[in-house]
């Protein structure tokens, strides 16, 4: 036997067949609840528990008005870094949650963390939901939406915030797509949509 594999074999043995990375996350909020409008910070640290390198490969939020600030992106066993993110809540009323997604060498990857506050009415007009449509928050509420109709408009527009679909039907729920609905959030998609692109929706909800 040569040397070299004899080697081999003692490092073999010597490496815990357990050795790898593992991931822990816990998230710290600066408050559980904000007027809309008012930016939400906080952050999750994590943390290394495994036993050899972690790399952080990725990070990403579920819409842009969910920012991210990541210093370090290797950690050794043992060693923790804070993910610091700031939510821009203009346009959000009422409970929110949004998702960071993170990609690791960790067997378990990806790990998906959901940040959840409530986002308070600023008086008596309820939200600025008209915001959504203001950059950065156009690019997931609007952007995606262009040109499409039915279903696939639905799915690139509606769906972040309607993931279980909408009750309304009809005029009904031609008038809350076109008008909106600052009391409860609903932001108004006349001036940003066509009124074939209005009626498309309706009839696909009711087929």
């Amino acid at each position: 036997m040569s040397r070299w594999v004899l080697l081999a074999g003692l490092l073999l043995a010597a490496t815990p067949l357990w050795a790898e990375p593992k991931l822990s996350v816990s998230q710290h909020l600066a408050a559980e609840s904000v007027p809309t409008g008012t930016e939400l910070s906080g952050h999750l640290q994590l943390r290394n528990i495994g036993t050899t390198l972690l790399r952080i490969r990725g990070v990403r939020s579920s819409c842009g008005c969910t920012t991210l600030r990541l210093r370090q992106r290797k950690l050794a066993p043992g060693e923790s870094v804070p993910l610091d993110f700031v939510v821009d809540t203009r346009g959000k009323l009422g409970r929110v949650e949004k998702t960071i997604t993170l990609h690791t060498n960790a067997p378990d990857s990806p790990h998906v963390v959901t940040i959840a506050f409530h986002a308070l009415p600023d008086g008596m007009g309820g939200a600025d939901t008209q915001a959504v449509f203001e950059p950065p928050c156009s690019s997931c509420h609007l952007d995606p939406g262009i040109g499409q109709q039915a279903e696939p408009l639905f799915a690139a527009a509606c769906a972040m915030c309607h993931p279980a679909g909408v009750q309304s039907r009809g005029e009904a729920l031609a008038h809350w797509i076109t008008a909106g609905n600052a009391h409860v959030g609903m932001p108004a998609f006349g001036p940003h949509l066509t009124a074939a692109q209005v009626q498309s929706l309706v009839n696909w909800r009711e087929e």
